[in-house]
């Protein structure tokens, strides 16, 4: 099934799904335990497709840019280079001792670490950093990226040394006429400074049998970015959501302040989320990077809620184009599964200028290979790190719905 197949899927699923539910509100009744696993079913299958086609077409858009790039490098003749790509796929396969010294020279560029002449000969001592076009088909810094970093305003050093990020939140002071040889009234702005100090996230061995590393028809580069990219993906995601700003980042949930209290413990009326809406300053709520955040569960169960209004117009307006989100009230809603679902004292819904959570990725993401660990299981080892921090500069910029307590 091509891409363009599957929008056509997704569409008619969306109008089998919009069809359940106003023949429900026709008959004045809510779905049926039938029509609710129904609704689920083509739910769950109308979210794949939305994936499946944006990675088609991000596969296809990055063999076109790829292919471009080749046809300039064939025309220009320039004289032949070991790619740091390249270097890095062989470190992969043969580690340090195995490089040639055009590998080894374009490698070097890659070492992390602030000694590196301790470095530079043994694979045990140190990692390197993954180039920023690894594979053929996908860039690094899309393989890692979390679903915080997709939104947030992302700052990248190349050390890890802490710093601080002044925050102010001026929304409060407005202008005001002034009389005819009257004195201006002094307004100072307070500034606070929010203080970055990253965490090293390591993603855990993933261990490779020999045999395989040797078999050139195995593609090592994208089965070791896969397991690791996966595995960091899902830690520092859950750590930028709702980490807890002691023992790993701010999360943007923990940084984010209470709109207000539902009313039930297990569930959010369409009111309660336009309470949501409005109580964010408009200087943050009209931001470009204004958003809802929430998980798949919540998300559906605000969906439903936007068909039983006498205005029979739904709130909740599904993305039906690739890379196109859904939207809540004219804005975009950002799909988060490390978000809490509806639950008792739970803050399953988060609104307001998602940029202003700065992350900061200190270097960028190591690999470090591990030769003789496994060696009596004939297995090469390899670990994957990152050293991310982040804070929510304005609290008030995001709020949140806090589930009433049972």
């Amino acid at each position: 099934m091509n891409a363009k197949q599957m929008r056509e899927k997704r569409s008619a699923l969306n109008e089998q799904m919009n069809g359940l539910l106003s023949a429900a509100k026709a008959e004045g009744r809510n779905l049926t335990k039938e029509e609710n696993v129904q609704f689920d079913a083509m739910y769950a299958e109308q979210d794949e497709l939305r994936n499946s086609v944006k990675r088609i077409e991000q596969a296809e858009e990055l063999k076109k840019e790829l292919a471009s790039k080749a046809d300039e490098v064939r025309d220009n003749a320039a004289p032949a280079k070991v790619e740091a790509r390249d270097a890095f796929n062989a470190y992969l396969r043969r580690g340090v001792n195995g490089l040639t010294p055009a590998e080894a020279n374009a490698l070097g560029e890659l070492r992390t670490g602030a000694d590196n002449a301790q470095v530079t000969t043994t694979d045990g001592l140190g990692g390197f950093l993954v180039p920023e076009n690894w594979s053929d088909f996908v860039s690094v810094t899309e393989l890692f990226k979390s679903d915080i970093e997709q939104v947030a305003t992302v700052i990248r050093t190349a050390n890890g040394q802490a710093f601080n990020l002044p925050a102010n939140n001026d929304t409060s002071v407005v202008a005001a006429i002034l009389g005819e040889a009257t004195a201006v009234t002094r307004s100072d702005m307070t500034f606070t400074n929010v203080k970055f100090d990253p965490f090293t996230y390591s993603s855990g061995l993933v261990q490779v049998s020999n045999q395989l590393m040797s078999d050139n028809a195995f593609d090592l580069s994208s089965f070791v970015g896969g397991q690791l990219a996966n595995r960091l993906k899902r830690g520092i995601n859950a750590g930028l959501t709702t980490g807890a700003d002691t023992t790993a980042p701010q999360g943007i949930v923990t940084g984010s302040t209470a709109a207000l209290t539902s009313a039930s413990a297990t569930a959010i009326d369409i009111d309660e989320v336009m309470d949501l809406f409005y109580s964010v300053d408009a200087s943050y709520r009209n931001a470009p990077g204004a958003g809802f955040m929430m998980n798949s569960s919540t998300a559906k169960a605000i969906r439903i809620l936007g068909f039983g209004q006498t205005n029979d117009f739904p709130a909740y307006v599904p993305g039906m184009s690739v890379g196109e989100p859904d939207m809540l009230f004219g804005k975009p809603v950002y799909i988060n599964e490390d978000m809490d679902s509806i639950a008792a004292t739970k803050k399953a819904i988060i609104f307001g200028d998602l940029s202003q959570y700065y992350i900061h990725e200190a270097g960028g993401v190591q690999i470090l290979r591990l030769n003789e660990r496994f060696a009596d299981e004939l297995s090469t080892g390899f670990i994957g790190y990152r050293r991310i921090d982040g804070h929510l500069l304005q609290g008030s910029a995001v709020k949140h719905i806090l589930q009433k307590a049972s």
